[in-house]
C-alpha cells in the first residue's frame, strides 16, 4: 500500500515509524518521507501528513521484506537522497540500504559495530577504553567456560544484539548458572564481567566526528535491577554543578565515538561510575534513548535530540538550543507500573499531571490492557516526568509518584 500526500525537499526512506518526534523532526527540514511500517502503525500514520507515502511490510527493520515492499509498490532505491531508521533494530538494515542504493545513511561498519555488543567491545579495547571482559558462548552448557574467560562469579549474561535489558541477568552464584542453564536455550549470548558502580546514561549527539551536545544523568537503580521491579528512571546532572563528571563522561563519548566510526547522530551511552569518579564503558546506542530521557535532556539543556537526530540524517546544520528553566530546576523521569494482570482501573494523565513535583505525564496502557511482569525496561503503564530542587528531591518524588500509581490501580488476572 502507498499513499501520496505530497510536499518538497529531501527524499527520505525511513524505516519504522517511531518515535513521533523524530519523524515531525524530519517533516519540519523539508523531508519527503516515504515510511515503511507495520500495519498498525501504518494505521497510526495514515491522515496525520507526517509522511508522504507508506510502504507496508510485517517487520521494517528486515532489510529483505523492506526491499520486497518497495518492489511491491513500484518505488526504485534511487528514488531516495537518505535511507535511516531511528530505531534501534533498524539501524543495520538502513545502513545496508542505504549503501546499495548511494544514498546518505549511516555506514555499515558503524552500524554493525553499535548494534552489537560484542563487537562493539571488541573495538573499544582496542582503542584502550575502560570496559567489562566479554565472552561469547552459543550453548548453555558452555556458560561456565564463558564465566572461567572472564575472571568468575558474578557475571552478567544478555544476548548481545538485544535491547532495553532484555533477556539480561545477573549471575552471582554456581546455583545462578545452573538455573540459567536450565531455563535458557541456545544463543548466541554474551557473558560480560560484572562491572560495579551507579551506572550513568550520556546523551547527546556527535557531528563531524566532534561531540556537540552532552547530557549526562544517573539511573536511579542500575538498569539489571529494574526487571526486579526496582524503580525505574533516572534524573539528569547539570554541567555547571558537575564539571569533573561531564569532562569524563565527553571524553568517553569521544574515544567510543571515534573507536566505532561513528561521526554523525545521537547517541545513548550507559558506563559505570567508580569510587574515584572513573567511569567504565557499558555499552552505546546510536539512536535517541527510551524512557523520557529525550524530555529530562530538553529540559534540562535545552537540547532536542530529536531535531538533533533529523540534522544530522539530513546533513543539516544542528539546531539551536532552547532555554533551559531560570531557577536551575533538576528533572527526572519514571516508569508507572500496574498490578501484573488486566487493568481494571488506574489514574488518568490528568491524576497523574496534579501530584506534586510532576510535570508531565503518558499512558501507554488503558483499562482493559494487560499488565504484564517486566521482560524490558520498557515494559509500562506510563511515565511521569518530574522536577526537583536536588537530586534526592528528584529521586523521592519519582519514587513517591510510582509507589502511588502502583497503590491506585487495580488488575484481575488476565483470561
Amino acid at each position: 500500500m502507498v499513499r501520496d500526500v505530497g510536499g518538497g525537499g529531501d527524499r527520505v526512506l525511513l524505516l519504522g515509524a517511531k518515535p513521533d518526534e523524530s519523524v515531525a523532526a524530519l517533516g519540519e527540514r523539508g523531508a519527503r518521507i516515504t515510511c515503511v511500517a507495520t500495519p498498525r502503525h501504518a494505521a497510526s500514520l495514515s491522515g496525520r501528513g507526517l509522511v508522504e507515502r507508506i510502504v507496508v511490510v510485517e517487520d521494517p527493520m528486515d532489510a529483505e521484506q523492506v526491499l520486497l515492499g518497495l518492489a511491491r509498490d513500484a518505488i526504485a532505491l534511487g528514488e531516495f537522497d537518505v535511507v535511516t531508521s531511528a530505531l534501534e533494530h533498524g539501524l543495520v538494515a538502513a545502513a545496508l540500504i542505504g549503501a546499495s542504493c548511494a544514498a546518505r545513511a549511516l555506514p555499515l561498519s558503524a552500524a554493525v559495530l553499535l548494534r552489537d555488543k560484542q563487537a562493539q567491545k571488541t573495538a573499544l579495547r582496542r582503542a584502550g577504553v575502560p570496559l567489562a571482559r566479554s565472552a561469547v558462548f552459543v550453548q548453555p552448557g558452555e556458560l561456565a567456560q564463558a564465566v572461567a574467560e572472564v575472571g568468575g562469579l558474578p557475571v552478567v549474561v544478555k544476548p548481545p544484539s538485544g535491547a532495553g535489558a532484555q533477556d539480561t541477568r545477573a549471575l552471582r552464584r554456581a546455583a545462578d548458572v545452573t538455573r540459567w542453564q536450565r531455563e535458557h536455550g541456545a544463543g548466541p549470548w554474551l557473558c560480560e564481567e560484572f562491572v560495579p558502580g551507579d551506572e550513568l546514561h550520556i546523551d547527546g549527539a556527535v557531528r563531524d566526528g566532534r561531540v556537540v551536545e552532552i547530557c549526562v544523568s544517573r539511573y536511579f537503580r542500575n538498569q539489571i535491577t529494574a526487571l526486579d521491579g526496582a524503580l525505574n528512571g533516572s534524573v539528569a546532572l547539570r554541567a555547571a554543578a558537575e564539571e569533573a563528571r561531564y569532562t569524563r563522561a565527553r571524553h568517553l563519548v569521544r574515544q567510543t565515538a571515534d573507536a566505532l566510526g561513528f561521526a554523525d547522530g545521537v547517541y545513548h551511552l550507559e558506563a559505570f561510575e567508580q569510587a574515584d569518579g572513573t567511569l567504565v564503558f557499558g555499552e552505546c546506542g546510536g539512536r535517541i534513548a527510551g524512557g523520557r530521557i529525550d524530555r529530562t535532556v530538553l529540559l534540562t539543556t535545552g537540547v532536542d535530540l530529536h531535531r538533533h537526530w533529523a540534522a544530522a540524517v539530513l546533513g543539516a546544520a544542528p539546531p539551536a538550543r532552547t532555554d533551559g528553566p531560570l531557577d536551575g530546576a533538576l528533572f527526572g523521569w519514571v516508569t508507572l507500573s500496574a498490578p501484573p494482570g488486566r487493568v481494571l482501573s488506574m489514574p488518568s494523565v490528568e491524576d497523574i499531571r496534579a501530584r506534586s513535583g510532576v510535570v508531565d505525564a503518558e499512558l501507554k496502557l488503558a483499562v482493559g490492557s494487560v499488565m504484564t511482569s517486566p521482560r524490558t525496561t520498557t515494559t509500562r503503564a506510563g511515565r511521569a516526568v518530574v522536577r526537583g530542587t536536588s537530586v534526592a528531591d528528584v529521586e523521592s518524588t519519582a519514587a513517591d509518584v510510582a509507589a502511588w500509581f502502583t497503590a491506585a490501580a487495580r488488575s484481575a488476572a488476565a483470561s
